[in-house]
């Protein structure tokens, strides 16, 4: 037993980790408060560079042998966006690295820190006017490694940083589907991710002084991992469920705050040196804001 949990405390945390690299998508549109119908899109305004800080959470538990164990992981991603002109009817964005880092809590003592070797870097992405990642191409020349995890690159913070916007228009009340499929590849894992959201544009409030669509969804979907560390392969699948909340500044085209909250139920495989299975739960909550 005491084998097995070493190993379990070795492989658990580079999965949740894994799951905490890549941000969350969703769909969304507005109208105006006179209610009629308005198409969103992405306008960052030139000369006027805009800061996030994205934080994630995740708690996993699994019942290993009998005995339930518990790991905290948190990260945070800052960076500076900034409008760097069109790519036909794309935008060009640059992207420059305020922060990345994660710590991680459990059962065999804390671990973790900043990633140096990615700060002050800047690269370009494309992408589209709904906020649809186009080319993330130079974000993947920039690869880090984590403790613990494997090595991965910036293509994994950005690729699905922004919220996606349909291509119809909405007005407030009204409640509207999405469905997408996410993949997700680097050196240590790869993911796939079902997702099925169903949103509503709940009305307009003012956040850091700009007037903001506030739209609230209820997702759901399945995720499936396969990460390997260490020379051991693990599969981790189940289903999960959530919400998630957005606020989009309505003039000056961006949004300046997303949550998402989701618990996932699944099962984690071990194929060597020891086959292995039992039941995982992941409660994750990433914030994604702008930062003054």
């Amino acid at each position: 037993m005491k084998i097995r949990k070493t190993l379990f405390l070795k492989l658990i945390c580079p999965v949740a980790l894994a799951i905490l690299i890549t941000f969350w998508s969703e769909a969304y549109s507005q109208s105006d408060q006179s209610g009629n119908p308005v198409k969103l899109q992405y306008n960052y305004p030139m000369n006027q560079p805009v800061k996030y800080i994205s934080t994630a959470k995740v708690i996993q538990t699994m019942d290993f042998g009998g005995q339930t164990m518990e790991v905290n992981i948190k990260t945070a991603f800052g960076c500076t966006v900034k409008a760097n002109g069109n790519q036909g009817s794309n935008m060009k964005l640059e992207i420059t690295v305020d922060t990345l880092g994660q710590s991680t809590e459990s059962p065999m003592g804390s671990s973790g820190g900043a990633v140096a070797d990615v700060t002050g870097k800047a690269f370009n992405i494309v992408v589209a006017p709904e906020g649809k990642s186009v080319d993330v191409s130079e974000a993947q020349k920039f690869t880090y490694t984590i403790e613990g995890s494997g090595e991965t690159d910036l293509s994994q913070a950005v690729s699905d940083f922004f919220p996606v916007l349909p291509a119809n228009s909405v007005k407030p009340g009204d409640t509207w589907n999405f469905t997408d499929s996410v993949t997700s590849k680097s050196t240590a894992m790869s993911m796939k991710m079902m997702v099925n959201s169903v949103n509503k544009l709940e009305g307009y409030e003012t956040a850091e002084g700009m007037e903001c669509a506030k739209i609230s969804a209820v997702i759901s979907g399945t995720r499936q991992m396969t990460v390997v560390n260490q020379g051991m392969d693990i599969f981790i699948k189940g289903p999960f469920s959530g919400t998630a909340e957005i606020l989009f500044a309505v003039k000056e085209g961006y949004f300046i705050r997303q949550t998402v909250t989701t618990k996932m139920t699944g099962n984690m495989e071990i194929t060597s040196p020891e086959a292995m299975s039992f039941p995982v739960v992941m409660d994750m909550t990433t914030v994604s804001e702008v930062k003054k």
